[in-house]
């Protein structure tokens, strides 16, 4: 389930305005939070579970790039991972990693047709929202944000294996 907090955002960005909560907690900070953890989740997936896509390596020949499928996997999981931490970076750090899935979304499209475009949709509109958002947000410590990122993955990745060990226990 930790695949779906982008929508318990989205949600969240509709109560918030719906009851005039705005001013207190800023709705597009929320969802733009849900969208970071939600694909910082669903990166670590690549890694863990690569073939689940090796079928589509077959159908869509030309997805891999050229690349051998494991090292575009690995590559695809790192870029995931990177594009999402930088969603709560600075303003223009962020809307240029919004500006980025938001392609990598919409040219997905037309290879994988209007199932692929009704699941997307939401998170393309979020991707919209972010690039719109003109909020000058926090301060950034520059500096420090490669320390957030390592800790960003190592919690993410830790929680990834261990919540998969938790709920299916081997041996």
């Amino acid at each position: 389930l930790m695949d779906y907090p982008i929508f318990l955002g989205s949600a969240s960005y509709f109560a918030l305005i719906g009851l005039g909560l705005e001013r207190r907690v800023p709705p597009v900070e929320v969802v733009r939070w849900a969208a970071a953890v939600t694909l910082m989740w669903a990166s670590v997936e690549k890694w863990a579970y690569p073939q689940w896509t090796y079928p589509l390596f077959v159908t869509h020949t030309g997805m891999s790039l050229g690349f051998d499928p494991v090292f575009y996997m690995k590559a695809a999981g790192v870029v995931e991972f990177s594009l999402a931490f930088a969603l709560i970076g600075p303003p223009l750090v962020r809307r240029s990693a919004a500006i980025l899935l938001a392609a990598t979304f919409i040219s997905a499209v037309p290879a994988f047709g209007k199932i692929d475009a009704i699941g997307h949709s939401p998170i393309i509109v979020i991707f919209l929202a972010i690039i719109a958002d003109n909020t000058p947000g926090k301060r950034f410590p520059a500096l420090r944000m490669p320390a957030y990122y390592v800790v960003a993955f190592v919690i993410t990745v830790a929680a990834y294996y261990l919540g998969h060990a938790a709920l299916f226990p081997s041996g």
